[in-house]
């Protein structure tokens, strides 16, 4: 997208700085220092964001912005620069009319996100047309002229059927134009007169019936409606109120046809009943218009439930009034819920939510929003809004589209996170390598001034720098690419020796006590060998490293325990290390997260939680600032493919962090 942006200031120094700021965006910026030009020339600019940077007062900068709403092209953005100070009396009369404040002094951080949300919003805007367009086009093309008018038709048949008071309004005004609607509708429509008299009649009750004008209101009827006091338009007049009435009538061939008849009173100034209004038809005749009146629903509803999104539609106070087929099957059925109760907004201002702004200015919006679904799970969102209003304009619900786009969101965030685990990997090989030049240093320079010792110490570097090089790549090729586990019973007791073992010199060496505690007769399990040490060596090293980074100045200790109840052999790992925040601490088993800073992947924690998961273990971490640390782990003791198949979709997402 032409990242073009429209400044509009009137102090050069702050109108310079930051113009200068939106070109190390990447921005065109095109400076305006007056309002005038600005008016000239946003008329023509095209689509654009417009960021007002003006220092005056308020109520010239709300006047300016109100008048520039009117000269704006739709595809516009505007954004203001204000004060700290005066920021929330100006987003309170402005929330409208602006899309964003930026707070002064503008952080370029902070002015690069607001951007960035314009720009997105922009583009968003140009989309919401195009799909507008293809909408329009492909309704055209499924719903043919004749469709819609056979349906306009049984929806005002039901209307006259259920709301008789709406019709009798143009009826009573003129009669002999009311004659014009009869003839369009396929119900037997009279009018009569307060002495029971038949003045006008639709073509069809003339058909049926001959030419009654002038004749007794209940001549067609037989049995008890054959009488004025016992036909449907007798009672009305009695009463003065709507009738519904059960009856039989005569056709002229002689044929009697139950019937269900509507009967309304039209009044006079002086609140006398002047002409009554009788609708009817046959029951089998309305039984077939409800029938395929039903049926256009059921067609209705099909598409409302098929659409591949998710929508809803809501009320003025915000209830649910109808879910789409999608929405229900994923969440459930909360219809005459409050939407806000059920989705609660995550990071969505309320001043950009679009299902509010619709609400509050009855016009149609879009917006992304963050919602928290009643499951739990936070989702991105795309989410139309569609205002359904009465003949009047008044507001009565608001339809939303929502189109997930968490997956979109996810795969931005991993492309991120993959080029941080990029630089990772690079500067923790270009750390090996430079241990590896030492070695090879000390080794060269110790044959030429033969000085073995010099040249042991430059061996062991070198053996060190290999051994991180061969735990990096295969820590790197575990996560790229899985292997089957291969289980084999091990004695317990022996696995756990071997494990100290590989780690006991290194520690000691870095002057840390390491203490073993296992318990006797721990028996056996079923685990994959090679793995799980690398599991147990990965975590115990990490304990290692955090002690030897430790800024206290104390006798440091990691201990080792092992022991077992029914089912499981637990491993507990104890340090008296740095320790770690809370929200390190719930972070530690994701992938690329380190708190070694560049001198970590990011990759160990999260390849041995796979690890143990493959065994159908848990693992699990407790820890404080300044307290050391406590890693726990739990292996079942005896391995069964489908315990483990069942045990690993058990614990999918249910490693426990405390």
């Amino acid at each position: 997208m032409n990242k073009k942006i429209i400044l509009i200031s009137q102090i050069p120094d702050h109108r310079n700085r930051l113009s200068e700021q939106l070109r190390q965006l990447g921005c065109r910026v095109v400076l305006i220092e007056n309002r005038a030009d600005a008016f000239q020339f946003i008329e023509s600019a095209g689509p654009c964001v417009i960021i007002m940077a003006k220092e005056e007062p308020e109520s010239q900068l709300i006047d300016f912005v109100c008048a520039l709403k009117g000269k704006k092209a739709p595809e516009n953005l505007v954004m203001v620069v204000v004060k700290a100070d005066r920021q929330a009396e100006i987003v309170k009369v402005l929330k409208n009319d602006v899309e964003d404040f930026i707070t002064e002094p503008v952080q370029t951080d902070v002015l690069e996100k607001a951007l960035a949300r314009a720009f997105e919003k922009l583009d968003l805007k140009r989309k919401l047309r195009e799909l507008q367009e293809q909408s329009k086009n492909l309704i055209t093309d499924i719903v043919g002229v004749k469709d819609r008018v056979r349906t306009e038709k049984l929806i005002s048949v039901r209307q006259v059927v259920d709301k008789l008071s709406s019709f009798v309004a143009y009826i009573a005004r003129d009669v002999q134009g009311g004659m014009r609607y009869f003839k369009e509708m396929p119900y037997f429509v009279s009018i009569h007169d307060a002495g029971c008299k038949v003045i006008a009649t639709n073509s069809i009750y003339k058909k049926h019936f001959g030419n009654k004008i002038g004749k007794n209101s209940w001549e067609i009827y037989t049995g008890e409606s054959a009488g004025k006091k016992g036909c449907p338009v007798g009672k009305t007049i009695d009463t003065g109120n709507v009738q519904k009435n059960h009856g039989v009538v005569q056709y002229l061939s002689g044929r009697n046809v139950p019937v269900i008849v509507h009967t309304a009173p039209i009044f006079d100034n002086e609140g006398e009943v002047e002409l009554i209004l009788e609708v009817f038809t046959g029951t089998k005749e309305l039984h077939d218009f409800e029938n395929e009146l039903r049926h256009t629903h059921q067609r209705y509803e099909q598409l409302f439930d098929e659409v591949p999104c998710h929508v809803t539609v809501l009320d003025h106070k915000f209830r649910v009034t109808a879910i789409n087929r999608k929405f229900k099957e994923e969440f459930g059925d909360f219809t005459g819920k409050n939407f806000f109760d059920v989705f609660k907004q995550a990071r969505t201002p309320y001043f950009t939510c679009p299902i509010t702004r619709t609400i509050e200015d009855g016009e149609p919006h879009h917006s992304e929003m963050v919602l928290t679904t009643p499951n739990g799970d936070t989702q991105n969102y795309l989410a139309w809004t569609s205002p359904v209003k009465t003949a009047a304009g008044k507001l009565i619900q608001v339809t939303v589209i929502f189109l997930d786009i968490t997956q979109l969101r996810t795969l931005q965030d991993n492309l991120s996170t993959l080029g941080l685990m990029i630089g990772s990997i690079s500067h923790g090989i270009k750390g090996i390598l430079t241990g590896i030049d030492a070695g090879l240093y000390l080794i060269d320079s110790g044959f030429y001034k033969n000085k073995p010792a010099r040249i042991e110490e430059g061996l062991d570097v070198t053996k060190l720098m290999a051994e991180r090089m061969r735990k990096l790549v295969y820590d790197i090729l575990y996560y790229s690419k899985e292997r089957k586990p291969e289980f084999e019973k091990v004695n317990v007791l022996k696995f756990a020796g071997e494990v100290a073992a590989n780690v006991d010199t290194k520690i000691r060496g870095a002057d840390i006590e390491f203490e073993c505690d296992f318990e006797p007769f721990l028996g056996d399990f079923e685990i994959d060998l090679s793995l799980m040490r690398s599991a147990l060596i990965n975590i115990l090293e990490n304990a290692m490293e955090a002690c030897i980074e430790d800024p206290e100045d104390k006798a440091h200790k990691i201990t080792f325990r092992v022991a077992r109840d029914m089912e499981h052999i637990r491993f507990d790992i104890v340090d008296n290390g740095p320790g770690m925040s809370k929200e390190d601490v719930k972070k530690i088993f994701k992938l690329f997260y380190s708190s070694k800073g560049s001198r970590g992947t990011g990759l160990g924690l999260f390849v041995t939680e796979k690890i143990i998961n493959k065994h159908g273990g848990t693992i699990s971490a407790k820890s404080d600032p300044g307290r050391g640390a406590h890693f726990q782990i739990r292996i079942p003791r005896s391995f069964s493919p489908a315990i483990h198949w069942a045990r690993s979709i058990e614990n999918k997402n249910r490693t426990e962090v405390v």
